[in-house]
């Protein structure tokens, strides 16, 4: 099981949910992190989500979305929309490029197939934000 997304708060901050222990709480935004490499740092194609509770419990989560393509795929593109992408070819707040470049990514990965998101209902809820 994992530590996953149930909400998106207009500020950044993931509402979320471990499933093995029942833990539940709000990540801030600025504490969801890139996956890093020892070598080349942050990697845009994985976010790492801690639990709030403090049990210490992490989960990795790939662009594609893992067990929950839509809320994954939302995630990245929050995160890729509120600071920009970890590979600095996107910039915060250019809403429209973070779902294109997250699609990219999404795309390279898994396929085109695994695309899930309504792009223009996240660019709504992302304006709304």
């Amino acid at each position: 099981m994992s530590i996953r997304p149930t909400n998106f708060l207009p500020n950044g901050d993931i509402e979320i949910v471990f499933d093995e222990q029942g833990h539940t709480g709000t990540i801030p935004a600025d504490e969801v992190r890139w996956a890093t490499d020892p070598i080349t740092g942050d990697n845009h194609n994985f976010i790492t989500l801690e639990c709030p509770d403090g049990c210490g419990a992490t989960s990795t989560w790939p662009v594609g979305g893992g067990a929950d393509a839509a809320m994954g795929q939302e995630m990245f593109v929050r995160k890729v929309d509120l600071e920009g992408c970890a590979c600095g070819t996107v910039p915060a707040r250019a809403s429209q490029n973070a779902i294109d470049h997250v699609h990219e990514l999404v795309t390279a990965m898994d396929g085109e197939e695994r695309w899930a998101l309504d792009d223009a209902a996240v660019l709504e809820a992302l304006s709304t934000a």
